[in-house]
């Protein structure tokens, strides 16, 4: 299987509004980079590092412009981040946020990834830097990324606040100009990491939000949104599973396929482990269901066709093999348990 890291559906921002503003198709979009439309009203769903990049890329080819990511970065905050950006965006200074959101990346929002913090005299180089080796679309996910670190830095220096200069790795010569005037700042082009270069004396701003505290912890953080470990083939095809069941009943061939694995090597890795690729999906649908369960606005027909089942009478059946009692059953008891 491809070493490659994942990231959440919450990093790509508002896309779907900036495609739409610049006269793009978002289904189309999606659609060419072979990934479900769900994925934007699912924030929290995981996807392949290489996926998020290849939709960058073929948003900004369907938009004709290679430096979209900058121009949808302009759009991004903090707040898109889900639990990621409230858990940063706590910190008491500057300088704690960016070591939260370094510590806490890996594990909760994107993998393969690190930032990382330089000093270099007066200057602060907050770099953004992969090891996952994809490479179609990366610049995109790098400008996007850029966005976000100041989306960090600007919740401690005000909503103005521009770093003094912010580098690109690789970045193309001929776009040097173009993403310098949607960044508002000095762009320079380098060979290693790309980062966001400040003045040090920026560590030391307090928030000005403290007493907004809503008591979110690092612990809560680490049971929520922990990201599959690179060694943990489950886990990497539980992920795979789960994106597919956004949009259709994922198969063998199929995930084998997004995985990078032949069929056969599939199945006899996961038998070597005592599992079956059955064994992952019914645990995926399982999952699933019970979200798609507590949210009362669906009837259980419209989770059983979302699921993937032809007839709510085999889903219904399923889940009370897999729980003992009857999806409407199981629903009402979750309610009376939500009664004061």
């Amino acid at each position: 299987m491809h070493q490659t890291g994942y990231t959440r559906a919450s990093t790509l921002g508002p896309i779907a509004e900036v495609v739409t503003a610049a006269g793009g198709s978002i289904e189309r979009v999606f659609r060419r980079a072979d990934l479900p439309l769900a994925l934007l009203e699912s924030p929290d769903t995981l996807l392949p590092l290489r996926d998020h990049f290849r939709l960058l890329m073929v948003t900004s080819r369907e938009l004709h412009d290679e430096v979209f990511a900058a121009r949808l970065g302009r759009q991004t905050s903090m707040a898109g981040l889900g639990v990621f950006g409230r858990w940063v965006s706590q910190a008491p200074t500057l300088l704690e946020a960016i070591q939260r959101a370094g510590t806490s990346l890996p594990h909760m929002l994107q993998n393969a990834t690190q930032l990382v913090v330089r000093r270099h005299g007066r200057d602060i180089h907050w770099s953004y830097e992969l090891a996952d080796p994809a490479r179609d679309g990366r610049q995109q996910n790098e400008m996007l990324a850029i966005w976000y670190m100041i989306a960090v830095v600007r919740h401690f220096a005000g909503a103005c606040w521009l770093p003094d200069r912010i580098v690109l790795a690789n970045l193309a010569s001929r776009l040097r100009c173009s993403v310098g005037e949607l960044m508002r700042t000095d762009t320079a082009i380098g060979n290693a990491a790309s980062a966001i270069v400040f003045d040090r004396r920026l560590l030391t701003s307090v928030n000005p939000d403290l007493e907004q505290d809503d008591g979110l912890r690092a612990s809560e953080l680490g049971r929520i949104f922990d990201l599959p470990d690179p060694e943990d083939l489950p886990g990497r095809l539980s992920v795979l599973i789960e994106l597919e069941l956004l949009d259709r009943r994922p198969t063998l061939s199929r995930i084998g396929s997004r995985s990078g694995l032949a069929r056969r090597t599939l199945q006899r890795r996961l038998s070597d482990l005592g599992l079956s690729y059955s064994d992952l999906l019914r645990n995926a649908l399982q999952r699933r269901a019970v979200r798609l369960l507590c949210q009362t606005d669906r009837s259980i027909g419209d989770i059983a066709s979302m699921l993937g089942y032809d007839d709510p009478a085999h889903f219904s059946r399923a889940f009370e093999r897999w729980s003992g009692v009857p999806p409407t059953r199981w629903r009402r008891l979750l309610e009376s348990r939500q009664r004061p």
